[in-house]
């Protein structure tokens, strides 16, 4: 499959579970817990914005993430109907102001979700790397943040599939320390 391909198939199946349930997805959580959510896209990035964007970064992105744009310039993924939500995929004109940090040379913050800012290793994936994407918590700096050890396509592939958790934080449960773990 064509890099970002597989952001185009969970798009799509999550706009028709988005329809099929009135605008609202049933999800299950940690420990039995249902909650209702919303999801809500932007309109497709232009191509012509995508490549002035590049420009003024001085860089390419990655398809993955171009294809990202092309389908919704942004998004916000698993929203409380009311009280709203946490995660917010950035348009890309919206990366220009929330990637404020000092020194910001070399990264670029693509989505904010619950305290953690997900990041491009802009340097990293220019040189050949694949896995290009880094989380950092919201306040710290970038040389705090830590390698997800993917590309984009797959936190999103996977962001979607678990619900919108933060999997990246996840321990290893087993039997043994699950109840000790939740106290």
């Amino acid at each position: 499959m064509i890099q970002g391909g597989i952001i185009k198939k969970t798009i799509t199946s999550l706009k028709q579970r988005l329809e099929a349930g009135n605008g609202l997805l049933t999800l299950q959580l940690r420990e039995g817990e249902l909650y209702e959510a919303k999801c809500t896209f932007r309109s497709p990035a232009r191509e012509e914005d995508l490549m002035l964007f590049q420009e003024k970064l001085g860089c390419k992105l990655p398809q993955d993430y171009l294809n990202f744009l092309r389908i919704t310039n942004g998004c916000s993924l698993f929203d409380h109907p009311e009280y709203g939500g946490e995660a917010y995929l950035y348009g890309w004109q919206d990366t220009f102001g929330v990637t404020y940090e000092e020194p910001n040379e070399g990264y670029l913050k693509v989505a904010y979700i619950y305290q953690d800012d997900i990041v491009i290793h802009l340097k990293a994936f220019n040189e050949g790397s694949d896995h290009y994407l880094m989380v950092k918590g919201h306040i710290d700096h970038f040389h705090d943040a830590r390698p997800l050890h993917m590309n984009f396509e797959q936190w999103f592939d996977r962001f979607i599939i678990c619900q919108g958790e933060k999997y990246w934080n996840w321990p290893i449960y087993n039997e043994g320390n699950n109840n000790r773990l939740r106290d």
